[in-house]
C-alpha cells in the first residue's frame, strides 16, 4: 500500500514538473516574440522618422520650388510686356521710318521741282539776253561750263513741253555725249525715254527706262521709270510683264505715288 502511493506521488510530480516545463517553454517562445515584435517597432520607428525627415525636406523643397514658379510667371508676364512694348515700338519706328521716307522723297521732288523751274527761268532769260544783244564780246559769252550744261538740258526740256519729241530728243542725247557724268544725267536719260514713250517706240523706251534703273539706281527718277516701264509694256500687250514691273515698283518704292499708280493699273489688271 504505502509503495503504490509512492508510486502515485512520484507520477503526479512527474506531471507537474513536465507541465512547468510547457509553461516555461510557452513562456519563453512569448517573450521571443515580444522582443521580436518591440524590435520590429524599433526599426518601424526609425523608418518613420526618417520617412517625417524625408517628407520635411520634400515640403521645403515644394515650398521653395513654389516660390521659385512664381518667380518665373512674374519674370515670364514681365517678359510678355516688355515683347508687347518692344512690338509697339517697332511698329512706331517702322511708322516713322515710312513717314520719313515719304517726306524725304517728296523733298527731294519739290527740290527737283523747284530746281527745273529755276533752270527754265533762267533758260528763258539767256534766250532774251542773247535776242537783246546778239554781239557780245568773247568775255561775256564765256560762261561757266555748268551754265552750258543747264541751258542745253533746259533747251530740251522747253521743246519736250512743246511736243517736239524728236528734238527734244536729240538734245539729250547731246547733252548725255558732253556731260555723261553731268548733274542732270540721269534726268536726261529718263526724259530720252519719255521722248521714244510719246513718239510710240515702247520697245525702246523699256530700254531707256531700264538704263535709268541699271545706271542711275539711287536716282528719283527711278520710280518713275519702273512706272512707265510698265506702262510701255501695257502699250505692248505684255500685260504679264507689266504686272511684273508694276509689283516690282510697288515692293522697292512702297509709299511713293508712282506706286499708288501701280496698285491701280495692277487691281484693273486683276479684274480684266
Amino acid at each position: 500500500m504505502r509503495l503504490w502511493k509512492k508510486i502515485l506521488c512520484l507520477f503526479v510530480l512527474g506531471l507537474i514538473v513536465s507541465g512547468c516545463v510547457a509553461q516555461q517553454q510557452e513562456v519563453e517562445g512569448l517573450q521571443a516574440q515580444i522582443y521580436d515584435i518591440n524590435h520590429r517597432l524599433e526599426a518601424f520607428d526609425k523608418r518613420l522618422a526618417s520617412l517625417e525627415t524625408e517628407v520635411a525636406r520634400l515640403n521645403k523643397e515644394l515650398r521653395r520650388f513654389e516660390k521659385s514658379r512664381k518667380q518665373m510667371d512674374q519674370i515670364s508676364e514681365r517678359q510678355m510686356e516688355l515683347l508687347s512694348e518692344l512690338e509697339k515700338l517697332q511698329a512706331e519706328q517702322m511708322r516713322l521710318t515710312g513717314q520719313i521716307e515719304q517726306l524725304v522723297y517728296q523733298q527731294e521732288q519739290d527740290r527737283e521741282a523747284l530746281q527745273d523751274f529755276q533752270e527754265m527761268i533762267l533758260a528763258r532769260l539767256d534766250h532774251l539776253e542773247k535776242g537783246l544783244s546778239p554781239k557780245k564780246t568773247s568775255k561775256a559769252r564765256t560762261p561757266k561750263k555748268s551754265l552750258d550744261e543747264e541751258s542745253l538740258y533746259k533747251k530740251a526740256l522747253d521743246l519736250y513741253r512743246q511736243k517736239k519729241y524728236e528734238e527734244a530728243q536729240a538734245l539729250l542725247e547731246e547733252y548725255l555725249k558732253k556731260y555723261p557724268q553731268g548733274k542732270r544725267a540721269a534726268n536726261a536719260t529718263f526724259w530720252i525715254g519719255e521722248c521714244l514713250y510719246q513718239r510710240k517706240l515702247y520697245e525702246d523706251a523699256i530700254l531707256q527706262y531700264q538704263k535709268v534703273i541699271d545706271e542711275f539706281p539711287r536716282s528719283s527718277k527711278v520710280p518713275a521709270a519702273l512706272l512707265k516701264q510698265g506702262l510701255a509694256f501695257l502699250r505692248l500687250g505684255d500685260r504679264e510683264a507689266a504686272a511684273i514691273v508694276f509689283k516690282k515698283l510697288i515692293k522697292l518704292y512702297p509709299r511713293s505715288e508712282q506706286a499708288r499708280i501701280a496698285r491701280k493699273y495692277l487691281a484693273k489688271l486683276k479684274k480684266s
